[in-house]
């Protein structure tokens, strides 16, 4: 396919919507993480002193630390031209094998993952700039072989992209993260029908799907795994143990009713720590606490709205590379918020993916950013825009 002519003069145009969303999210999310930490509002608070005392600021200045430190990653992706990420797509995809091969041989584990490097208080996700890169490595390729020879086709070419997201998959799928590895093979899906593969791959893949599996809950999954998606399938089968996250989960969205509690006050059931990770995995069941179904949905919606901004972005890219590349970001940020949504309502097993943007968590944030800066840069660039 040819590109469209760019312009060498026209104007950059600037993504106020992406940028004021994001923001709006954040700004939300420094506010519920500050609320789900506090120690317990008893109504006593009558001043400014007593009412801050009760505040507890450790993960949120920490969030905010994460939040300008993925900032520098953000700036320059949305300054600079999206075609000169190409030639440190090679490169930056070994460095995240390298890094999630040796977290599977010598990872320490935490939460039944071996997910994580730790330096020093803070701990480095690799998988989560894993996704950022593999959707950048997939997009490369995939739009190469579209401007070539039109939708994939041949067998060859779809071994190539299926071999470049495997790899990763596989190393993620080793170090016991479940979660992520569905989010890696959806960006794959969300990629390859972006280039319009095939209807016969797309059979062969969902045939290949149910055969891993098997094969996963056979020889991968551990049984601690094996007993989330137990529990999934029946919350009252363990309400002691690993089922009684979700039933609190699901109890303190209901509890907030169609207003919810409110923010800061007393009678919050997620101050006292009655659901675990209240600030990452179950923070949506503070917010559905203290804002209700009212403000839940509210949130939800902005998701949404963010989400067909991106699709509409994706559609007016200049090229196949812009294309692919927005529609990666969006498939991920759209399993991100399905999943954690779904699992705080017991809609889906516990797997430990953050809210975009809201729960706490630097390596999370740091790839959601990354991928802010690169719809903003194919943004900027379609319809005429010039490059840098």
């Amino acid at each position: 396919m040819k590109k469209r002519t760019v312009g060498t003069k026209a104007p950059l145009r600037v993504d106020v919507f992406t940028i004021v969303m994001v923001a709006a999210l954040v700004l939300f999310g420094l506010v519920t993480l500050l609320n789900v930490l506090t120690d317990p509002f008893d109504g006593t608070e009558t001043t400014l002193s007593a009412f801050y005392e009760r505040l507890n600021f450790e993960f949120f200045t920490r969030q905010i630390g994460n939040i300008l430190i993925s900032l520098v990653l953000l700036v320059p992706l949305a300054v600079f031209d999206y075609e000169k990420y190409k030639p440190f797509t090679k490169v930056a995809y070994i460095v995240c094998l390298i890094l999630l091969f040796l977290l599977v041989v010598a990872g320490k584990n935490t939460r039944g993952a071996l997910g994580w490097y730790e330096v020093g208080t803070r701990a480095f996700q690799p998988s989560e700039i894993t996704k950022v890169v593999l959707i950048v490595v997939l997009s490369k390729a995939a739009s190469e072989i579209y401007d070539r020879r039109g939708p994939i086709s041949r067998f060859a070419d779809f071994a190539r992209l299926f071999l470049y997201f495997f790899v990763p998959f596989l190393l993620v799928l080793l170090q016991n993260d479940f979660g992520t590895a569905m989010v890696l093979l959806i960006i794959f899906a969300g990629i390859l029908f972006c280039v319009r593969i095939r209807w016969r791959y797309v059979i062969f893949g969902t045939f290949a799907l149910g055969i891993g599996a098997i094969l996963s809950w056979m020889f991968l999954l551990t049984e601690v795994q094996k007993e989330r998606i137990r529990v999934f399938l029946d919350p009252s089968r363990n309400p002691e143990g690993s089922g009684m996250n979700v039933l609190h989960a699901k109890q303190l969205i209901g509890s907030g009713g169609f207003w919810g509690k409110g923010y800061f006050t007393k009678g919050t059931l997620i101050q006292t720590g009655y659901v675990p990770i209240r600030h990452s995995d179950f923070i949506f069941a503070g917010i559905g606490e203290g804002v209700g179904f009212f403000g839940a949905m509210l949130l939800i919606i902005a998701f949404f709205l963010l989400l067909f901004h991106w699709l509409h972005t994706a559609l007016t890219a200049r090229d196949t590379f812009g294309r692919c590349l927005v529609i990666g970001c969006t498939v991920m940020l759209a399993a991100h918020i399905f999943e954690n949504v779904a699992m705080n309502l017991g809609a889906m097993p516990v797997t430990g993916i953050p809210l975009p943007f809201i729960s706490y968590g630097g390596s999370n944030i740091l790839a959601s950013f990354a991928c802010v800066g690169i719809v903003i840069s194919v943004y900027a660039r379609a319809a005429g825009g010039r490059q840098l």
